[in-house]
């Protein structure tokens, strides 16, 4: 078979368009040459079986390690093929989609793997082996080890999902996503991380995980090494890590929520209360830090209402009553105000 042919039956193969002769044509090809071994992983480079590994999209139901076997050996013939004939001889910079990442190395090394995808249209829920409980928004995917055996619980996401993990002391939970490793004990917390996208976004609902940068785990293992410091994040924060500049941005999320399991903040009517202690009220109810400079807002008071508002909204209003702005900082949100009379 002529290598375009092979590589259009493969493209078939991994789209689930093949027919049971198309099928059976690489499930030979795999018992008679690949089972063997004669294709070696020596004659790609890493990054490219990693980039094989991580953008082929297997169709049938879970638990299929025999597949992830007969299609890396097929890719690995499908490079050599398709080199020959010029198609992969590129020059110049790489795109960020094209680069192997620490979550590809991680896939190309565990080649039996776990697989789920979300092809519909509406979030769909996936409990993993330890009863962590994985929401994959649509056009994302999942893979991850069948059992969690060893002294972590490792998956990797393309895509965007919000994660609801167990508590295990002795097991951190490691999130490989792009360039980035988002690593837990036991929280909830998002990650947008889609293979094109030049950002890479994780925000803590419950609990406090550790975000870092192009290394494979926490200890520095691995061909890879950190180019960003570790974040720690708390509820409300989040880190938007940019690819393309290596850059990473601690913030407050757009829609805080509050965090405490008893709120203190309700309805309140504000006759002459203290600014100060407004803002204590909200720090408390949202977790997110509000510095300001006490001595110029110890003359400043409130006397409104709110209900249902958001957490930006109050602020907002706070500030305009007393002729305040706020910024967003890494710390969380920082008062400036030239005081009050």
């Amino acid at each position: 078979m002529e290598p375009q042919e092979f590589k259009k039956l493969l493209d078939k193969y991994s789209k689930g368009e093949c027919d049971a002769a198309e099928e059976k044509i690489i499930l030979e090809w795999y018992e008679n040459i690949g089972a063997k071994g004669q294709w070696q992983k020596e004659t790609v480079s890493p990054e490219m079986e990693a980039r094989l590994w991580s953008k082929i999209r297997p169709q049938s139901p879970p638990k299929r390690s025999l597949f992830f076997y007969v299609v890396g050996a097929a890719a690995t013939f499908l490079v050599l093929a398709v080199a020959a004939v010029g198609l992969y001889l590129t020059s110049g910079k790489k795109s960020t989609s094209q680069q192997a990442t620490p979550a590809d190395r991680w896939v190309a090394q565990n080649h039996s793997l776990s697989f789920e995808a979300n092809t519909g249209d509406t979030p769909r829920e996936v409990r993993l082996p330890d009863e962590s409980i994985v929401t994959l928004k649509p056009g994302s995917e999942l893979r991850f080890s069948e059992n969690f055996s060893g002294d972590k619980r490792e998956v990797y996401l393309s895509g965007e999902a919000f994660f609801q993990v167990q508590k295990d002391a002795t097991r951190p939970f490691l999130v490989y996503s792009n360039e980035v490793v988002t690593k837990v004990l036991g929280t909830s917390f998002n990650i947008r991380a889609y293979a094109n996208d030049q950002e890479v976004t994780v925000a803590v609902k419950t609990g406090k995980v550790s975000v870092y940068t192009n290394m494979d785990d926490a200890e520095g293992k691995g061909d890879v090494k950190q180019t960003q410091p570790e974040v720690i994040l708390t509820p409300n924060y989040q880190v938007v890590y940019n690819r393309q500049k290596d850059q990473v941005r601690k913030q407050v999320v757009e829609m805080p929520e509050i965090i405490l399991p008893e709120p203190t903040l309700f309805e309140m009517q504000y006759d002459g209360v203290p600014v100060s202690k407004i803002f204590a009220v909200l720090e408390e109810n949202y977790g997110v830090d509000i510095t300001f400079d006490e001595s110029q807002l110890k003359n400043c008071t409130l006397t409104t209402s709110m209900s249902d508002e958001g957490f930006y909204e109050r602020i907002e209003i706070i500030c305009r009553a007393i002729g305040a702005e706020y910024v967003e900082t890494d710390a969380g949100i920082t008062i400036r105000s030239h005081g009050c009379l």
